[in-house]
């Protein structure tokens, strides 16, 4: 066996360890908690799905909207994401996603406007669901349009729809609403005797439709005159004297008003009031459980209203709490996606649908009066759509700000001290110095843009000032504590602290629930849906490229000590740690994280030990790491369905043959960032400014890092570098490979691992060739070996060939 494969046994030997220890302690942790009984039985009474679209928490209030109001104090109560296939969800999108259970869209139009909903016509066929399957098929969620219908009509649940979203969420594969379907009624008398007729002849299911509410200017459009249907042969119950109209999917006349065509957000959350005021007189006293759900945004994407009363199926009850579900982990919160699981568990036929992406919504523990938890869903709403007004603005200026520093640092890092004047009057210490803060307060940026949620930044007058206000101080925090410190003295030492500082905030949040990472600059955002819990791919790429860092200064003190089984021992560790939080489903949940962490250790465990990294290490090590992280997928899997995270459902996804669906989403996504050109100079300017530090030409006096250039001892200083900076490069190039965020992998990496790297050659400068040490001497520092192939007073004895090198 290679002698790189004998060091690499150990490692491999200590990470299956760790994951057959964390595999053990999840499914314990569920054992020790008594599963719901999913899928079991159905809940006592009626289920019942009141869908709106384009509902918002601030639109509630006590004398406008009394129905909703009650609701909020007596039920339980959530912010919804809408998210669809775009980022601005129709109301066709929502109600198609409770008809597939996962997101679907109609198809777009060049307007960017919205379909108005209409009514099933003669024929029965849901109007435009030829193009919601064309729409469907042409994206890459595996929606299935019809899916519910289908489970349902297997399973013979008594089902009954009201309005033109109802027959889109119960349709059948064909298009064709199952059970019986009703046209929306144009007053609240009409459609409350509707409510009661259907509960008291036994539906199993009562989906109702109960109207929009659009922003001005964002009116929904018909759908072209050829695909208009006729009036349907259900005929709809007379309008009775002395009743404003409800009306069905138009907007009605209403009073005080000179805005007929667009009335405002007032009016219209009045009209769908009414409704759902309606269908809860409808049930009475029956035992039935209630959703209201906005499933669509209004115009502009912002978190939505949810709401529920009656029994759970775990025997609790929708009652004074919040929600949540399995997808979003996060109290207050849950997805559209999450409404089919909810209401095919609620009727006990979880267990006969396909997997699904989303999760059972279920109560949870909340503030104890009813205005606190909407306060809590308003002031959550509000930081979601705060931090999307300032994270493309926050990205922009961190990359001009980073290809500044590049500039900068290719200038200032090559220029020569010369042997007079500059030397003594340290004419080049300034430009150092100054380059020195520059690059670590940019190294700490990311960091400090996760930090910023610990301020309630959102709340203030002047919100957006005050995000960069906070984002300065916690950067001038990060900066001054890198450079107080008696670390400060080393080369290493204040980037290792800004690196340290990222690992520690990223670990610490993925242990304790994911709130810094949730609606960051740079984290995942509610309203965009893409993640709710865990570690981002964004902050995957910080934590592995500043553990990478962090575990380079434990192993280079290790080695100034003669330590070497220690630093290796120290390289380990520290990556099993960072890949075992990545990865656990109750931690990180990272699917592509492991794999490309145990790699990059790995290779720099090797590299310490002094052996020589090859390829069939980095393939053996790649495996194992798909191994772990399908593993801990399976692991999940084997959980209670309410209980897993999306690894588990993931796993459900493969076995019932969608993998190819989710790796076409992630291929298309990494090609679609691609052209961002955000990213792009992050990844360019990154790698040419690292290969101009570490990797220039030998072959010349004076090249880039040539004998006799500036940096010309600085990897013999510091002999790891050059392995750390491989190491990064492998385990970001497989998070690019692996996730759906590409090329951001590699940008974000590069923003905090190149301007450590800048700042460590600054500092190396300012301790040896500007102070007088010259290029003859660039090596020695004490404690320093002046070559790897001589070890410092107590160091083992290491040959040449064991030196440590990629």
């Amino acid at each position: 066996m290679p002698r790189s494969l004998r060091a690499l046994v150990p490692t491999l030997l200590t990470a299956l360890v760790a994951v057959l220890g964390v595999g053990a302690a999840v499914p314990a942790a569920a054992a020790s908690t008594p599963a719901p009984a999913v899928g079991e039985s159905p809940v006592p009474g009626p289920v019942v799905l009141v869908g709106v679209t384009g509902l918002r928490w601030d639109d509630v209030g006590s004398l406008t909207t009394p129905a909703l109001w009650e609701l909020s104090r007596g039920g339980s109560v959530a912010a919804v994401a809408a998210r669809s296939v775009t980022t601005r969800a129709c109301p066709a999108d929502g109600w198609l996603a409770v008809s597939a259970g996962a997101r679907a869209a109609d198809l777009p139009v060049e307007d960017r406007t919205c379909r108005t909903l209409r009514e099933p016509g003669e024929a029965g066929e849901v109007p435009g669901w030829q193009d919601y399957l064309t729409a469907a098929g042409a994206e890459s969620y595996g929606a299935r349009p019809g899916m519910l219908g289908d489970v349902l009509a297997a399973a013979g649940t008594p089902v009954v729809g009201i309005g033109p979203g109802a027959a889109i969420a119960l349709a059948d594969p064909d298009g064709l609403p199952v059970g019986e379907h009703l046209r929306a009624p144009t007053t609240p008398r009409a459609l409350r005797a509707l409510v009661r007729e259907a509960t008291a002849e036994g539906a199993g299911l009562l989906v109702v439709d109960a109207g929009q509410i659009r922003d001005p200017g964002y009116a929904t459009a018909p759908r072209l005159p050829s695909t208009d249907p006729t009036p349907g042969a259900t005929a709809a119950p007379v309008e009775e004297e002395g009743e404003a109209p409800l009306g069905g999917s138009e907007a009605p006349d209403l009073p005080g008003s000179e805005s007929i065509v667009e009335p405002s957000r007032a009016q219209q959350a009045v009209t769908v009031d009414e409704r759902v005021a309606a269908v809860l007189d409808g049930l009475g006293n029956r035992d039935a459980t209630v959703l209201v759900v906005s499933l669509a945004d209004s115009g502009r994407s912002v978190l939505q209203l949810g709401a529920a009363v009656g029994p759970a199926t775990d025997g609790r009850l929708y009652d004074e709490n919040l929600l949540t579900s399995g997808s979003t982990r996060q109290p207050g919160v849950v997805q559209t996606t999450d409404v089919t699981p909810t209401l095919l568990a609620l009727l006990g036929l979880l267990d006969d649908a396909p997997a699904l992406p989303g999760a059972e919504i279920r109560p949870v523990p909340g503030p104890e009066s009813g205005a606190a938890r909407v306060g809590m869903l308003l002031d959550a709403q509000q930081e979601a759509s705060a931090v999307v007004r300032v994270s493309g603005t926050f990205s922009a200026r961190l990359v001009l700000a980073q290809a500044a520093l590049f500039v900068a640092a290719a200038v200032v890092l090559t220029r020569r001290a010369r042997s007079g004047t500059d030397r003594r009057t340290g004419a080049l210490r300034p430009s150092l110095r100054a380059l020195q803060v520059l690059a670590l307060a940019l190294g700490a940026t990311p960091v400090a843009s996760f930090l910023v949620g610990l301020v309630p930044w959102w709340r203030a007058d002047r919100p957006v000032t005050a995000f960069w206000w906070v984002l300065l101080g916690w950067v001038a925090v990060i900066t001054t504590l890198a450079l107080a410190g008696p670390w400060r003295r080393h080369v290493l030492g204040p980037a290792g602290v800004v690196s340290a500082v990222t690992v520690v905030t990223l670990l610490a949040d993925a242990l304790t629930g994911s709130t810094l990472v949730i609606d960051a600059p740079m984290g995942a955002h509610r309203i965009m849906a893409a993640r709710f819990y865990g570690m981002s791919n964004q902050a995957f790429a910080l934590v592995t490229a500043a553990g990478v860092l962090v575990a380079v200064v434990a192993a280079d003190a290790l080695l100034r000590r003669g330590r070497r089984r220690a630093a290796v021992a120290a390289v380990v560790l520290t990556g099993l740690a960072i890949a075992v939080v990545d990865g656990a489903p109750q931690w990180g949940a990272d699917f592509g994280g492991p794999p490309a962490i145990l790699v990059a250790f790995a290779m720099l465990a090797i590299a310490v030990a002094g052996r020589r990294v090859s390829w069939r290490v980095v393939l053996l090590v790649g495996a194992v790491g798909t191994a772990v992280v399908l593993g801990f997928a399976w692991l999940d899997w084997l959980r209670p369905a309410a209980d897993q995270t999306h690894l588990g459902r993931f796993f459900a996804t493969v076995l019932d043959g969608g993998l190819w669906d989710v790796l076409g989403r992630k291929l298309s996504a990494n090609l679609r960032l691609l052209t961002s050109w955000r990213y792009l100079v992050l990844a360019i300017g990154g790698v040419a400014l690292t290969w101009l530090v570490l990797a220039g030409p030998r072959s010349r006096r004076g090249a880039i890092m040539g004998e006799g250039s500036p940096l010309e001892g600085l990897q013999r200083t510091v002999p790891l570098l050059r392995p750390a900076v491989a190491a990064t490069g492998v385990a970001l190039t497989i998070g690019f490979l692996m996730n759906d965020s590409g090329i951001v992998v590699l940008a974000l990496g590069i923003a905090v691992s190149v301007p450590c790297l800048v700042a460590a050659a600054a500092q190396w400068r300012l301790e040896h060739d500007v102070a007088g040490a010259g290029p003859d001497r660039a090596g020695a520092s004490p404690g320093a070996p002046a070559d790897p192939a001589t070890p410092a007073a107590g160091t083992e004895d290491v040959s040449p060939a064991d030196a440590p090198r990629a």
